[in-house]
Parts: C-alpha cells; structure tokens; sequence
C-alpha cells in the first residue's frame, strides 16, 4: 500500500501542480543576460515549491515567453504576477 501511495502522491504534484509567481532579473553568471524563474506550487501545505529556471535568456521578453511556456505547462485559472527586476545598482 505505501507504494500506491507514493504513485498517487508523485502523481498529485506532477499534474495538479500550478504556476504561483514568476521573477525576471540580470543573470549573474552571463552579464546581458536575463533569468526567468517560475515557482510552482500543489497547494499542499509542506510539500515545498519547485523552482523551474531559465538562465541565459537574451532579452526581458525572451524571459517572458520562456514563462508562458513555463504557464502553459502549468496552468494556473488565476493571474499570475511576475516581478521584473531591472533597475540598475
């Protein structure tokens, strides 16, 4: 029974789980380059969130369309924010 459970469980957070915020900012590791970093979520308390991260993006709407694939890939029937950090020290 516990590996049924572990099956459902698995399961349960590869499907159910949804897009909840998304970020944008300089890569430190590729000066001119941006991050797209979505955090997902199964909306059960202590389960952790998954970070899906795309690195080395070209420009701030590569970033963007890397997290509307990231969003089609896990839906969410809310708005989701993403926070855009392009200022400048």
């Amino acid at each position: 029974m516990k590996t049924i459970d572990k099956l459902i469980i698995k399961a349960r957070n590869k499907y159910d789980a949804e897009l909840k915020i998304a970020f944008i900012y300089p890569s430190e590791s590729e000066p001119g380059k941006w991050v797209a970093r979505g955090d997902i979520w199964n909306d059960i308390p202590g389960s952790g969130v998954t970070h899906a991260i795309c690195d080395g993006c070209v420009s701030v709407d590569d970033a963007m369309q890397a997290l509307d694939e990231l969003k089609e890939k896990y839906p969410n029937c809310n708005d989701i924010s993403i926070i855009i950090d392009d200022l400048i020290e």
